[in-house]
């Protein structure tokens, strides 16, 4: 067969695969051989970098900064050094402080209006994941006209300002990732809006900035870290790099977090534990989640569960779900987390695995049931079938059923926790 040959049946291949519907356009060709692979351009680590903030921004050519932080986080002061150094650069600067708990439609729209009036061309988040998903979609929707859930999946492709991410805690793993959380309150449901254009520009990790964090939300946002690391090692979508950074994420977790949450002082785990956050956002920003999210945001809107918690208390239940497919994925994670696994079946280590990842939340003090919220029982259908709509349903290594899922809370519920696989 001669080049131009080859040429012909390769150009008659790609136009057929991308004729087809946009069901099977959504297919890979060969599954697990071709991926994209999204991380910030910019990353800045180490004790007091919070100093290099006005350098960075110069480098993407910022000349007015919108700077968008937790309103806590203000008090504390811990934005001054963000402030000083932007303004130090030379760089116009408008603060919106206004954010508190998780984003909401409201403030997006009310920071939208700041950004407008201050014509800054750069957006900054500091704080909790609530600041940086926050400053995202102020970001990208500062344009958008219409309802938020036309922007679930690959709605934004681009954003007309630079976009920078400084996070105050270590979980959420936002700085890093094209994915931000935003609750609807005309719908009252957490919308996951996800899109290359929230993929920051640069992400600059101070763990001197956490040094203040309560240790229940060190706990919590740890554990949000670990999910986030887990389900995207054994997601659908996973690739060779994206697992490479989940597995380095949960041997950080596991050695760094008991000390972080028990000496919340020790800078050494409080860094640990920022690059742990950041690996794990790059895994399942370019791998997706699973199970554990689609009905975390669920319930976390619903009954105003702090993420990280929700995370805690179903991880373990949805991984002893889940381990009926991906048991070997699971029993990988063992030498990670520092299980010997020499005398060890597979299953075993699998088994292993969930039982660390259960007793880890316990040491931690943080829930193992959600008895403690008073779930109302006639809710779980309506709960399943939205965590059946949840885009990060996508990725789970599962396939699941709304009746599964009102079993699985129901276990959760009940404190009910499946001897094998469920």
């Amino acid at each position: 067969m001669s080049a131009n040959d080859i040429a012909t049946v390769v150009n008659q291949t790609i136009t057929q695969y991308l004729s087809e519907s946009g069901e099977q356009q959504t297919k890979r060709p060969c599954s697990g051989k071709s991926f994209t692979f999204r991380s910030p351009a910019i990353t800045v680590t180490g004790a007091y970098c919070v100093s290099q903030l006005g350098d960075t921004l110069l480098e993407l050519g910022a000349t007015h900064v919108l700077l968008v932080a937790d309103k806590l986080v203000h008090q504390l002061g811990l934005v001054s050094g963000c402030e000083q150094s932007i303004t130090l650069a030379g760089i116009g600067l408008t603060l919106f402080t206004e954010v508190e708990g998780e984003p909401d439609t409201v403030i997006i729209n009310q920071g939208i209006k700041v950004l407008k009036q201050s014509k800054a061309d750069f957006v900054v988040g500091i704080g909790g994941g609530s600041a940086l998903d926050a400053a995202k979609g102020m970001a990208v929707m500062i344009d958008h006209q219409g309802p938020l859930a036309d922007l679930k999946i690959g709605g934004i492709a681009s954003r007309k300002v630079g976009l920078g991410c400084i996070p105050t805690t270590a979980g959420t793993g936002s700085e890093t990732t094209d994915i931000t959380v935003i609750q609807d309150l005309e719908y009252g449901i957490k919308v996951p809006v996800k899109g290359p254009a929230l993929v920051p520009d640069f992400a600059l990790l101070d763990p001197v900035l956490m040094l203040g964090v309560p240790d229940h939300v060190t706990a919590a946002t740890g554990i949000d870290t670990l999910t986030h690391a887990i389900e995207a090692y054994v997601s659908r979508e996973t690739n060779p790099l994206s697992k490479a950074y989940a597995y380095h994420a949960i041997e950080t977790v596991i050695k760094s977090l008991p000390v972080a949450v028990g000496c919340g002082d020790d800078l050494d785990m409080r860094y640990e534990m920022s690059i742990a956050a950041y690996k794990a956002g790059i895994a399942f920003s370019n791998a997706g989640l699973g199970l554990t999210h689609a009905i975390a945001h669920q319930i976390g809107a619903q009954y105003h569960i702090p993420h990280g918690v929700a995370n805690a208390i179903l991880l373990p239940y949805v991984m002893a779900f889940n381990a009926l497919t991906c048991e070997k994925g699971y029993a990988e994670l063992a030498v990670a987390m520092g299980i010997k696994v020499e005398s060890m079946t597979q299953r075993e280590s699998c088994n292993a695995v969930i039982q660390m990842v259960r007793s880890l939340v316990q040491d931690l003090g943080l829930p193992n049931s959600l008895t403690v919220y008073n779930i109302n029982t006639g809710d779980l259908p309506q709960l399943a079938e939205r965590a059946m709509l949840d885009i990060c349903l996508i990725g789970n290594p599962r396939q699941v059923t709304a009746t599964q899922i009102v079993v699985l809370l129901n276990r959760v519920l009940a404190n009910d926790f499946p001897e094998g696989y469920c």
